[in-house]
């Protein structure tokens, strides 16, 4: 009972908010089950004539009848629309099919490089270990190697 009195504003904010949701929902309710409102029409600009009292308005304005202009470019908008799906529908093909004949793997990709007949690039020629051991530039490659792939230096 003593956190009811200690906690009073948090109370009385949900019991407001709980009664504001609660008049939404009536109102709701009552405007579903009130009839539609009738549209107030315009004060026409002019005076009647005595004659007549009441003024015939026209429910709906008269919808203006296409033009055969506007319905020509309209098919042909939609003819292009068409041929350029087909383009593409037709692109898209030819990429699955490229896509098909291209994957797989290395023995595949080897046989249709040489059913191309693409000549091979061949390879220069390996030097011997002596021929590399002359040259300078071959001794210090050889060293930086040795020490990235040999044992640390903390364990030598």
């Amino acid at each position: 009972m003593s956190w009811i009195f200690d906690h009073l504003q948090i109370l009385i904010l949900i019991l407001v908010g709980i009664g504001s949701i609660v008049k939404k929902i009536n109102e709701a309710k009552a405007a579903a089950k009130q009839p539609p409102r009738p549209v107030d029409l315009p004060e026409p600009m002019f005076e009647a004539d005595e004659e007549s009292s009441t003024l015939d308005w026209p429910e709906e304005p008269p919808t203006p009848a296409p033009m055969p202009g506007a319905m020509i470019e309209a098919q042909l908008e939609a003819a292009q629309a068409l041929k350029h799906q087909q383009d593409l529908a037709s692109r898209m093909q030819q990429l699955w099919e490229t896509k098909a004949s291209t994957t797989g793997d290395a023995a595949a990709t080897r046989a249709r490089v040489a059913s191309k007949g693409t000549p091979k690039a061949h390879a220069p020629p390996i030097p011997s270990l002596r021929d590399r051991l002359k040259s300078p530039a071959e001794i210090r490659r050889a060293i930086v190697m040795r020490e990235i792939l040999g044992p640390p230096v903390s364990l030598r």
